[in-house]
């Protein structure tokens, strides 16, 4: 997918997963949770992905005195067609950083410090990707593809919608990677091209389906629906 002036996600570094430890805080009963769309890096398949991390408050305010410490995290990853698999790592209050693992997979990501936690992955058979997810936890993740009319580009266009908002990445099977922000309002779903207000996508939501067109250089369609 190159449709019109693209900005490249940079893919955050890969953290080793790290074991709970004794000054964990389980943050009192209170939770943040964050739900989202992981994609491969060929842009060959795509999936929901969800955490919990046991703080009310991912990102604290600076403090002086005794450092912030590390807090469960759990979480899941099902990409579509593939068997559900359970998450559990830490997240550091501090650093504000994500570390977990499960069924093979290990994922590390950063919470920008209001509503958007995102990162990179590895996987069984030597996949690799990456991961968007937004701060919400009634929030509904739709897995899709994208081709251009021309058939010069294809891939992965997914993203999960919350309240008005829409969070997600197109996975291009060259590996380009574009960030899709945006809003829907009532049915109609407006992507923006990354760091303007110029559209990138239109579309329409139906119940659990998804649908719509893109322009730029190569225009196209997409579709998806809920991620199974």
């Amino acid at each position: 997918m190159k449709p019109g002036p693209l900005a490249t996600l940079a893919v955050l570094t890969l953290l080793a997963a790290c074991g709970d430890s004794g000054g964990s805080n389980n943050g009192g009963g209170n939770s943040s949770t964050f739900t989202g769309v992981i994609s491969n890096d060929d842009g060959s398949a795509s999936g929901a992905v969800e955490f919990t991390l046991a703080t009310a408050t991912p990102a604290p305010p600076s403090v002086t005195g005794p450092a912030l410490v590390a807090v469960n995290a759990t979480g899941k990853v099902k990409f579509n067609g593939q068997a559900e698999v359970a998450l559990t790592g830490t997240y550091d209050t501090d650093t504000q950083v994500l570390a977990a693992t499960g069924g093979g997979y290990t994922l590390g990501g950063t919470f920008d410090g209001a509503d958007r936690l995102e990162g990179a992955f590895s996987g069984p058979n030597n996949t690799s990707g990456s991961f968007v997810t937004t701060r919400a936890a009634n929030a509904t993740s739709f897995c899709g593809t994208y081709a251009a009319d021309d058939d010069s580009d294809n891939g992965t266009f997914s993203f999960v919608i919350s309240g008005s908002n829409v969070r997600g990445e197109a996975r291009s099977v060259d590996g380009t990677v574009i960030p899709l922000d945006g809003t829907i309002s009532g049915t109609t779903i407006t992507i923006y091209v990354p760091g303007t207000q110029t559209t990138l996508a239109t579309g329409t939501r139906s119940g659990n389906n998804v649908s719509g067109t893109y322009g730029g250089d190569s225009p196209g369609t997409w579709t998806g629906s809920v991620c199974q």
